[in-house]
């Protein structure tokens, strides 16, 4: 029988500072101490039904669930601020704290929550909240992993939908207050949040108008800075709270959710114990609270959605650290897309994953999929040693779907790039048939020797499955900036003409190329709007408004050998669910 359970609207907690910040506190309606699970979020506390854990589902399940807008969101007091990660740090112990004292609180307090939600989390358990025992923060990211997400590039997409989403409400609280705002301010921003394809493509990029406020927490051309979008950094050491971190494959934040996992098992606080009771599981989701077995074309089954119980598990997880109930999770639990199974293991990568090298080659007429680009474990006899293709800004490659934001017009996950692939910038470069399985798991990467005509550029790769029907399912993408191909602290612009090379991160995976499947690599230089268009002039970014053509040339002769590398599994592993 489900318990009676009580919800405490619009509680008010207390800051260090003396602000309130507010929230919904929801619990069985007893007198009983219970651990509590802390909920902060900047998206309006009544919007908090995820796949991941409801607070009905937590309350029920015999936790006091404390949902609280943050500082200056919603219902609570206090300035909103873009980037005040040190403010969610000191605002997030604080919370923590704050239920640990309640009557209804036994002293054990855990945190949950996706996004920016599981951001606040790594931040406050940097500050080693007293009663702090647990934390699920999902789908994240940091300053340092956002650049090597995306090499340099800024996510335009992510930054112009997300700013106007998050303006909505620090410009209604502007207005309640009688502070001056244009008039013609407000119609230009709701029609930003409906299509922002007006802000995405304006030139320059630093002059978008629909963020010119008055008092407006942040300057856009600082959101437009390499790495600055999400400056905050997580400080794995002082982290001994163990973690249960959830993304999926299509997440735009995947490759920053697993590395973050990676970096506090081999580095966080607390000793080897403490390091052992970190998880993590992966499925084939898109960088949304609800988790459908359907993602984009296709159809994982019903084991990758509802049924796949994270939300059980993210209460198992809670039990045993809140709770002292039985370890039930492995310590890695990931989705094989393509076997479209669930599979444990001891580590990620798996440890049974070895890594394999994939050279490009072609006869020099790789462009589109019906070119002549080829991608074999060992180079072929003969054949040219380059391919090239002409980028035009005017004209940038489509994003269409893949790791990217579904805001805006955007649609993530996996779509068919059979159109994409009839570019002539877009270069290809395809397997033969598979006539047995090949299990993929782990981190993807190209080494890529490229020459431009231009002073900086961009070099976009993307990793795709193509069935016997033709249909190209991308699975892994990434992007380099030219000018910060020796990393962010060390900008370069090119020597026209110079064969530079590029280590180019595709993130992480797990895909089964099943027989009769090719693999196939894209290399061009765009993916608009999920990325902002290199105007290939070597100006600031945010300044030009218009760019140049480059010619872009990709090499790939045994001087220089262009490359793909994955980890593959060769023997069967067992269903670890």
């Amino acid at each position: 029988m489900t318990p009676p359970i009580r919800i405490d609207r619009d509680v008010e907690m207390a800051m260090r500072d003396g602000v309130a910040l507010r929230g919904d506190v929801w619990r069985v309606d007893d007198e009983t101490p219970r651990p509590a699970l802390v909920l902060r979020t900047p998206y309006d506390r009544a919007n908090t039904n995820s796949d991941l854990l409801r607070p009905l589902d937590a309350a029920t399940a015999g936790y006091a669930c404390v949902v609280q807008d943050t500082r200056g969101r919603y219902g609570s007091d206090g300035d909103w601020d873009i980037l005040m990660w040190e403010q969610e740090a000191r605002d997030g112990y604080d919370t923590i704290e704050w239920a640990a004292a309640q009557p209804w609180c036994d002293g054990n307090v855990g945190t949950f929550g996706a996004s920016y939600l599981g951001i606040v989390q790594w931040m406050s358990a940097g500050e080693r909240p007293p009663h702090l025992r647990a934390m699920a923060p999902a789908m994240t990211t940091s300053g340092e992993l956002e650049a090597l997400e995306t090499g340099g590039a800024l996510r335009l997409n992510h930054v112009v939908c997300w700013l106007a989403y998050m303006t909505l409400d620090w410009l209604g609280k502007q207005l309640a207050a009688g502070r001056p705002v244009d008039p013609a301010a407000v119609p230009r921003l709701m029609e930003l949040v409906g299509d922002a394809s007006p802000a995405l493509e304006h030139l320059p990029l630093g002059e978008i108008p629909h963020f010119d406020f008055p008092d407006f927490p942040l300057p856009l051309r600082t959101l437009l800075q390499p790495g600055l979008g999400i400056a905050q950094r997580f400080d794995y050491e002082r982290i001994d709270a163990p973690t249960l971190s959830v993304v999926g494959w299509y997440d735009f934040l995947c490759t920053a959710t697993i590395e973050s996992h990676m970096r506090l098992v081999e580095r966080g606080g607390g000793g080897a114990d403490a390091r052992a009771r970190h998880r993590l599981i992966v499925g084939p989701w898109i960088h949304d609270g609800r988790l459908p077995g359907l993602q984009g074309e296709l159809n994982f089954g019903v084991g990758d959605g509802p049924f796949a119980g994270i939300h059980r598990q993210h209460l198992q997880f809670f039990d045993h650290h809140l709770k002292g109930a039985a370890e039930p999770l492995a310590s890695v639990q990931y989705f094989l897309m393509g076997a479209d199974e669930w599979r444990a293991a001891e580590a990620w990568p798996p440890p049974e994953a070895a890594a394999e090298t994939w050279l490009l080659a072609s006869g020099g007429a790789a462009n589109t999929a019906d070119g002549d680009g080829t991608l074999a474990p060992e180079r072929p006899a003969g054949g040219a040693e380059q391919d090239r293709f002409a980028y035009d800004p005017a004209d940038p490659v489509p994003t269409h779907g893949g790791r990217t934001l579904p805001m805006g017009t955007q649609i993530a996950g996996p779509f068919d790039h059979a159109r994409v692939e009839s570019r002539a910038d877009v270069l290809c470069y395809s397997s033969e048939p598979r006539a047995e399985p090949l299990d993929l798991a782990g981190p993807v990467s190209v080494r890529l020797f490229a020459a431009s005509s231009a002073r900086d550029t961009d070099f976009v790769v993307r990793l795709l499955d193509v069935d016997p029907q033709g249909r190209a399912i991308p699975f892994a993408e990434g992007i380099q900036r030219a000018r910060f191909r020796n990393g962010l602290g060390d900008e370069v612009l090119l020597e026209p003409g110079a064969v530079e090379e590029y280590a180019i991160a595709l993130g992480h995976t797990a895909w089964r190329v099943r027989p009769g499947h090719r693999l196939r690599l894209h290399v061009t230089s765009s993916s608009f709007p999920a990325f902002d268009r290199n105007m290939n002039t070597g100006g600031p970014v945010g300044d030009d408004a218009a760019g140049v053509v480059a010619q872009q040339t990709v090499l790939h002769s045994a001087a220089h050998p262009s490359a793909l590398i994955v980890h593959t599994i060769r023997q069967v592993v067992p269903d670890g669910r």
